[in-house]
């Protein structure tokens, strides 16, 4: 087996457990629109990128008011609550793992790139990272183009990097930079819709030591 040299990390879902927080914070949005509200498992089988058809998909019309006002109003509420959700029991565990085996880990997510700095160094879990990077705006479209940007800065083989993520739009990623995938099952997807990706599926990050060891 190729030894891995880097890792690159997905932020929401992946390292943090926030799945629960965007939930009742749609369910506010939800509420005000007299639309259906959601649980968990079904903002898991409906959440997507780009998060336009996510919000289409819960009956957001988006011909009587405009998508980015509403994500950047959505963004505004979830910046006031940034900091109640707790990363994975087992998050530190495994970055301080791969730490102590000379494994580089940056994190390329969909958030925007000022908050999601400002998130991670308030965990104190930045100095794991060679870079954190996230998307010049708030509305999570896409985030292939970031991950292109730093896997140029990575000096390995692809066969030497993995992206570690917990949706399709991850699986996609890695697609495009030509590198393996591992897909978090607990995250902002359903397993069965990680399933469908033609990767491994972990329920814990200590089953990335027997993968990546």
């Amino acid at each position: 087996m190729i030894k891995i040299k880097h890792v690159i990390w997905d932020w929401n879902g992946t390292l943090i457990n926030d799945a629960w927080l965007f939930v009742e914070l749609m369910n506010e949005e939800l509420y005000n629109r007299n639309l259906p509200q959601i649980n968990i498992d079904e903002y898991r089988q409906y959440f997507t990128f780009p998060v336009k058809k996510y919000y289409e998909a819960l009956g957001f019309d988006f011909e009587k008011e405009d998508f980015k006002e509403v994500g950047y109003n959505f963004i505004q509420k979830f910046k006031q609550r940034k900091f109640e959700a707790n990363l994975f029991e087992k998050s530190i565990d495994i970055l301080e793992y791969f730490k102590n085996l000379s494994i580089k880990q940056s994190i390329v997510s969909a958030q925007e790139h000022k908050l999601l700095n400002q998130t991670i160094k308030h965990y104190k879990i930045n100095h794991y990272f060679e870079s954190i990077t996230g998307i010049e705006h708030y509305y999570a479209d896409n985030k292939v183009k970031i991950a292109q940007t730093v896997r140029k800065n990575i000096p390995f083989n692809n066969n030497e990097i993995i992206m570690i993520g917990d949706s399709v739009h991850d699986y996609e990623v890695a697609q495009k930079l030509n590198i393996e995938c591992i897909l978090m099952s607990k995250g902002h997807y359903t397993k069965k819709r990680l399933l469908k990706c033609n990767c491994q599926i972990i329920d814990d990050h200590i089953e990335l030591k027997k993968i990546l060891s």
